[in-house]
């Protein structure tokens, strides 16, 4: 009877042994899960770059990048699988200037390549500058890819880089000690209670985000709650070594000032007594 329960427990410790070790080689066998990551460069020049950012795209074998992106990085980008990010590419049916067949046919392969994989236990990473979660074109990929839980990496936005070069604290003003960003271009606001008029109600420090924006008009609505001698500045190319500038005036000069100079393309306005 003895030799009978030695000989059944030597069996069931052997079956359990075997189904451990089926169980362990499948595991290891199973391709490791892929991660999506949406990486924020910070503004300016690739050295404002944080550590994790850095990291992040070292570890990455695919990345989606706008094509002035993909150049200004490429040292970064090296044996990597580089695509076309778009520009807000699931943001709209017309986004990036090109026609909807075009624009359908372009997401759908952007689709297939990243779901394919992360699938396949690869690393993505759409890499948009400054820090996308305050102004960016490619937040869309969070959306569109949400059931792939992606990972957002912070970058130095150029609020950030813009603060700096003013060289003054936004929340030390003398009445007003809160800031309002906004994206609203010519004052349109969102459609809804968040027009310019509105915002400006309280006086405020405001910080522009500017993309083809209005600034005359800008400034006659702004005047209506703020006084003409209110500073304003105009920080361009922020973050950018030899390039960056600073242009102060007040809401009563500075379309005198600037006159018919165009601005570049890179640049913050900042309206509020933090600046006297």
């Amino acid at each position: 009877m003895q030799r009978k329960r030695s000989r059944f427990t030597f069996l069931a410790m052997t079956m359990a042994a075997l189904i451990a070790f089926a169980a362990v080689s499948a595991w290891a066998s199973a391709p490791a899960k892929g991660e999506l990551f949406l990486v924020g460069l910070g503004a300016g020049d690739p050295d404002n770059m944080t550590l994790r950012a850095h990291k992040t795209i070292a570890k990455a074998s695919v990345i989606f990048a706008m094509k002035g992106t993909a150049e200004k990085y490429a040292e970064y980008l090296k044996g990597k699988d580089v695509h076309d990010a778009g520009h807000g590419m699931f943001g709209g049916p017309t986004r990036g200037g090109k026609n909807p067949a075009e624009l359908e046919a372009q997401r759908e392969k952007t689709r297939r390549i990243i779901r394919e994989a992360v699938a396949a236990g690869k690393t993505v990473a759409v890499l948009d500058n400054g820090d996308p979660m305050i102004f960016g074109p490619q937040t869309c990929y969070l959306r569109e890819f949400a059931d792939l839980n992606p990972t957002v990496v912070p970058g130095l936005s150029s609020f950030n880089a813009a603060n700096a070069a003013l060289r003054t604290g936004v929340t030390n003003g003398k009445a007003s000690h809160s800031v309002v960003l906004t994206a609203a271009r010519g004052g349109r606001g969102g459609g809804g209670g968040d027009s310019l008029a509105k915002l400006a109600e309280s006086q405020s420090t405001m910080v522009f985000f500017t993309m083809g924006l209005d600034l005359p008009e800008v400034v006659r609505q702004l005047k209506q709650s703020y006084p003409g001698d209110t500073p304003i500045a105009i920080v361009s190319n922020a973050g950018t070594a030899g390039k960056e500038a600073v242009l102060k005036s007040t809401l009563d000069e500075i379309v005198a000032k600037l006159g018919n100079a165009p601005l570049p393309f890179e640049h913050l306005i900042y309206v509020g007594d933090f600046l006297k």
